[in-house]
């Protein structure tokens, strides 16, 4: 029993202890780099388009926060994001569908405004521009080469939310682009102009300027 008592009292003390460390960072210069997975699917289809499947993909990069006040803070990030899917897309002939695999790979600039609540919760939103890194296309397994139908740009928003404990950060974000990648007439289903979204999964590691 005394030693359940002294296990209890050293794990609140050391759970008080990174409170007080994680508190006291709050309106601090922070940067690090952050890693993780990101679902990718896309919107802005005809009826016609069924998704078959989204794509599991890669991203990583860094990230600061600049401070305005205590707990606001503004947030640039350089990423590296891949993207895609995998659509049915109707022929010509009735019935039939063509299978198009989009894989796509961005260098993301994101620009947040993040709030630290309170809980170690933190809470970000704003907007992110891409370029348009590398690009593939295959219809029913064969690539083919579809350059100039690709948008090297894509405008879009993002809003997110995680946990900020101390040097670590975990965190999800949804993201929506407001332009879409491809542009392009196919004869079963007039234009194809997806436009990606996604959910990412990250961790950070941030150091800090006191």
């Amino acid at each position: 029993m005394k030693t359940i008592k002294q296990f209890i009292v050293a794990t609140w003390t050391l759970a008080c202890l990174t409170a007080a460390q994680a508190q006291s960072n709050f309106g601090e210069f922070r940067w690090g780099p952050k890693a993780g997975v990101n679902f990718a699917s896309v919107s802005n289809l005809s009826e016609s388009v069924e998704k078959d499947k989204g794509r599991l993909g890669f991203v990583a990069g860094a990230f600061c926060k600049i401070p305005l006040k205590h707990y606001v803070s503004i947030r640039p990030e350089l990423l590296f994001h891949m993207k895609g899917v995998t659509l049915n897309i109707p022929t010509d002939v009735a019935g039939e569908t063509d299978k198009g695999r989009f894989a796509l790979s961005y260098l993301e600039v994101p620009l947040s405004v993040d709030f630290d609540l309170p809980f170690f919760l933190d809470f970000h939103a704003g907007i992110q521009g891409a370029w348009l890194l590398s690009k593939k296309i295959e219809i029913n397994g064969s690539e083919i080469q579809d350059s100039d139908r690709f948008n090297d740009i894509e405008l879009g928003w993002h809003a997110g939310c995680g946990i900020d404990l101390g040097n670590i950060g975990v965190h999800v974000r949804f993201q929506q682009s407001l332009t879409p990648y491809y542009d392009a007439a196919f004869s079963g289903t007039g234009r194809l102009e997806p436009r990606n979204w996604g959910i990412s999964l990250t961790g950070a590691y941030m150091w800090f300027n006191y």
